[in-house]
């Protein structure tokens, strides 16, 4: 019986370990240290990026849809619509009717990133026909907005630069 006593108390001296050598305390402390480490990265995601796709006058945009439809509505009456060519460093724009001579503004904007977004001034080199230089290096897909100083019309398309040398401007209206 001393023998059968003794031999517990030498396994009762196996748990005298520190408490950091023990794994069961390591399987209770780990759930909740990983889930403030997650919430401190989250935190930190969140104040150091920019939501660029958020609007302090989301309101007045909100109202302003109507006049911008009725800018596509216009050039669909007005039946605008032009080709739009990239070669080397240029820009060509080319209208499919008569249009009167007039300043063009050519928008490149990124879908994601609007810091990216650039504005082009098209120059009018000859019959319904308008040029400019390439905006620096542009790559992968943009949106293409082009319309008159006035703003009173506008067109619209896409265009991918790994791809596509050219892209139909069009109403924006579905």
């Amino acid at each position: 019986m001393i023998t059968t006593m003794s031999n517990e108390m030498n396994d009762n001296t196996e748990d005298d370990q520190p408490w950091y050598k023990q794994w069961m305390v390591w399987m209770v402390i780990a759930p909740p240290l990983t889930a403030v480490i997650a919430g401190i990265i989250t935190i930190n995601i969140a104040i150091e990026s920019d939501d660029g796709l958020v609007v302090d006058d989301y309101y007045k945009q909100g109202l302003g849809i109507n006049q911008t439809l009725q800018r596509d509505h216009l050039a669909r009456k007005m039946n605008i619509e032009a080709d739009l060519f990239v070669e080397t460093k240029q820009i060509k724009l080319r209208f499919n009717n008569e249009l009167k001579k007039t300043d063009l503004t050519l928008h490149f904007i990124h879908p994601t990133q609007s810091q990216r977004d650039v504005r082009v001034a098209m120059n009018y080199f000859s019959d319904n026909a308008y040029q400019a230089e390439l905006p620096g290096q542009l790559s992968g897909n943009w949106n293409l907005l082009l319309e008159p100083a006035d703003k009173s019309w506008r067109v619209s398309g896409r265009i991918n630069f790994q791809k596509q040398s050219s892209s139909r401007l069009i109403p924006n209206l579905k």
